[in-house]
């Protein structure tokens, strides 16, 4: 399998996705620019409508640690997707 393998902190990121960052944690992107990462849901990564679960965040960028592996976007399973930046 080919994922993603992602060391910037580039805005390619949206809302919802969720990585896996160099200590071994996952995480989710939010919409707040003040904490952009936040800690993962226990439920699923959808929202009621379908759309990608977007949390309130937690951690500053720069609380979590590079390079990053995309593993969910848009509430789906991230497959052999590479993300330029």
């Amino acid at each position: 399998m080919n994922v993603p393998n992602i060391t910037s902190m580039h805005p390619v990121w949206q809302p919802g996705d969720v990585v896996f960052d160099a200590a071994g944690n996952l995480r989710v992107r939010s919409d707040d620019p003040r904490w952009p990462w936040a800690y993962p849901p226990e439920g699923p990564t959808r929202d009621a409508s379908g759309g990608a679960y977007v949390p309130e965040g937690a951690l500053e960028d720069n609380e979590v640690p590079r390079p990053l592996v995309l593993l969910v976007r848009g509430g789906q399973v991230v497959t052999e997707s590479i993300v330029e930046e």
